[in-house]
């Protein structure tokens, strides 16, 4: 399938020459989104001792969960130049291959390669944020809505998974936080294995032009803004709460497995909230009334995480995986919803997650820092309540019925 690009928009040339069965598509995508986010939640949960053990302050701990990011930010607009050059599915199934190298790393018992592996890391996730959607997109457009959703909860799945099962891992094997952290390379093996017939198609490569990164006019509409705003903070929020939850819930008092298992519950909460709502914003003009209440029930976790740790921890989860599946679906919605032409919604999609991200990178450093200048958790849950509140106004701004230009 081929379509033209018109005016630098983004063409769409199918890698293969004979797409996979859809069900084979289906389960690829969804093992290689399950890879995803585990690198960076899995460690959350060992943040303690990993802190304990290399003698971390909390900043510099948690660049283990910003260097990713910061690597989606600068890598992201290289990505499909070379998914263009290589092929989207060879890249895809090489970036599994630079995951492992990046896990195998990060397991050497150094402080230089458990940043150059985490980066390594970051390099890798980076590829499958960008390149997948877009091999749904071109490979099976009939099956774009099935397949997209399967993506969107695989994230969501594996940010839980790794959150709730990475110490009880640890227990049972013994093993130590390298160790513990490596073993999450299973799973990437079994997704190339489930890739790799994939690989085999013969791509059509050089064919496709990569997407603009915005342009000078949208980044000065305030519109555009807005819904980067919105894209930004439910990521902010996520990426924050990853990093610093289990340490804010265990200093509270609660048991490591039990608060490993609380970020868990947000992440499980999370995976029919974004498909709720992803149905439900797309059925209406407008999305105001929908996109500020996503913001409100972060808010209120917080607050409940204020005040109450650990006795209602389990409801301020809810509210929390609710509110953060919530506004990310529709985050990633609203460059379609507020774009006229396919071309302005892959320029308003890139502005989105390319400032989304930048920003994304800077939370869990700052929280970490809060916490340092503070020795304190409330400063960093008044942030979250502040960016939370943020989410709300961009919200009623970037979900009125209106279209950037």
């Amino acid at each position: 399938m081929t379509s033209e690009s018109k005016g630098g928009a983004t063409a769409l040339v199918s890698d293969s020459a004979v797409a996979v069965p859809i069900w084979l598509a289906a389960v690829g995508v969804s093992l290689v989104a399950l890879n995803l986010r585990p690198p960076i939640t899995a460690i959350s949960t060992l943040l303690h001792q990993v802190q304990q053990q290399e003698g971390f302050n909390s900043t510099v701990a948690s660049l283990l969960v910003a260097v990713p990011i910061a690597c989606w930010v600068g890598f992201s607009g290289l990505t499909p130049r070379i998914g263009r050059r290589v092929g989207l599915n060879r890249t895809i199934g090489f970036a599994l291959i630079v995951l492992l190298v990046g896990f195998g790393i990060r397991m050497l018992p150094s402080v230089a390669a458990l940043f150059v592996g985490t980066a390594i890391i970051g390099l890798a996730i980076t590829v499958g944020n960008v390149l997948v959607p877009a091999a749904i997109k071109r490979d099976h457009p009939a099956h774009a809505g099935l397949l997209t959703g399967l993506y969107t909860m695989s994230l969501y799945i594996g940010a839980a998974a790794a959150a709730g099962i990475t110490l009880p891992l640890q227990h049972a094997t013994g093993f130590g936080w390298r160790a513990t952290l490596g073993l999450w390379a299973v799973p990437v093996v079994v997704a190339w294995v489930v890739w790799f017939p994939q690989l085999r198609a013969r791509d059509h490569t050089g064919a496709a032009t990569a997407p603009e990164t915005g342009s000078p006019s949208l980044w000065r509409q305030p519109l555009a803004w807005a819904v980067t705003f919105f894209f930004a903070m439910p990521a902010l929020l996520f990426y924050t709460v990853s990093a610093w939850l289990p340490t804010i819930l265990m200093d509270a008092g609660m048991d490591a497995s039990l608060a490993g298992g609380m970020l868990s519950v947000a992440n499980l909460v999370a995976v029919p909230s974004a498909l709720i709502m992803s149905i439900v914003s797309n059925r209406s003009a407008q999305q105001v009334w929908a996109a500020a209440s996503t913001g409100a029930l972060s808010a209120a976790a917080f607050v409940g995480l204020l005040i109450s740790p650990t006795g209602w921890a389990v409801v301020w989860m809810v509210l929390l995986g609710a509110g953060l599946g919530a506004g990310t679906a529709i985050g990633y919605s609203l460059p379609l919803l507020r774009s006229r032409e396919a071309q302005t919604t892959a320029k308003l999609t890139a502005m989105s997650q390319i400032a989304g991200f930048a920003l994304c990178a800077v939370g869990p450093v700052l929280a970490g820092a809060l916490h340092d200048l503070t020795h304190a958790w409330t400063a960093v849950l008044l942030l979250l309540v502040i960016l939370a509140v943020v989410q709300i106004i961009s919200g009623v701004r970037a979900g009125s019925a209106r279209f950037v230009s």
